[in-house]
């Protein structure tokens, strides 16, 4: 079964982490690992949790959200709907179902999620794979943090997110590495449009297209060597 791990970006309260690792544990969940923040260490995150306060002490910590994400294969983030987005938009189901449909080609898959205040930065988006939001019919007031896990939690659950014990679970991020390696020796830029929707289209492929995206890479880069 792949991994999932749940990572906060730069908590300011104690509470909401307690809150989150309680979610995580009802869900079936338990790899945690907070970016900028020593919130989960908190007492206030202690009393919250209420029973999950493993989750807490084995939560991994790191100073940005690129380190927290480097041996991950998928990536997804958490973010209001913002006017003027190019970026598609995944709902909870959407991003389970899409992660389901990746199966064995990837072994680790990071959900993560901002501050309570701000969010994740355009930078901080940069970095990920897949962009999800939770449509609401009101906006305010907004889902608290604890509340947003547990929202992911629960549909990542049903998901089942199984993999084929013979298979490769690094073939995703290979494909990742080897898209934008072509694409280095095409010449495409790095501001150019085509490396972000190579980026995002990456995401929604299947375990198949994956398969069959490596085959073509291949052909392509022996064609442009000869």
């Amino acid at each position: 079964m792949a991994e999932l791990i749940f990572i906060l970006v730069s908590p300011a309260r104690g509470e909401n982490v307690g809150a989150a690792a309680r979610a995580m544990k009802t869900m079936g969940f338990s790899h945690l690992r907070v970016v900028g923040s020593e919130a989960h260490q908190s007492e206030q995150a202690s009393w919250v949790a209420h029973g999950s306060q493993e989750i807490l002490e084995q939560a991994q910590a790191y100073a940005t959200l690129a380190e927290a994400l480097a041996d991950v294969d998928l990536s997804l983030a958490t973010t209001a709907r913002r006017r003027g987005d190019k970026r598609r938009l995944h709902t909870p189901a959407e991003a389970a179902a899409q992660v389901r449909s990746l199966a064995s080609s990837v072994g680790r898959v990071a959900l993560v999620f901002g501050c309570e205040e701000s969010g994740l930065s355009n930078e901080d988006l940069a970095l990920v794979d897949l962009l999800t939001t939770i449509p609401l019919v009101n906006p305010y007031p907004s889902l608290n943090l604890g509340q947003a896990i547990m929202l992911y939690a629960y549909e990542f659950s049903q998901a089942q997110l199984e993999q084929e014990t013979d298979a490769d679970p690094k073939q995703f991020s290979a494909l990742k590495a080897r898209t934008q390696g072509l694409l280095d020796k095409l010449g495409v830029a790095e501001e150019e449009p085509l490396r972000r929707w190579a980026a995002d289209s990456l995401g929604t492929l299947s375990q198949r297209d994956v398969a069959m995206l490596h085959l073509l890479i291949g052909d392509i880069e022996k064609t442009i060597t000869k």
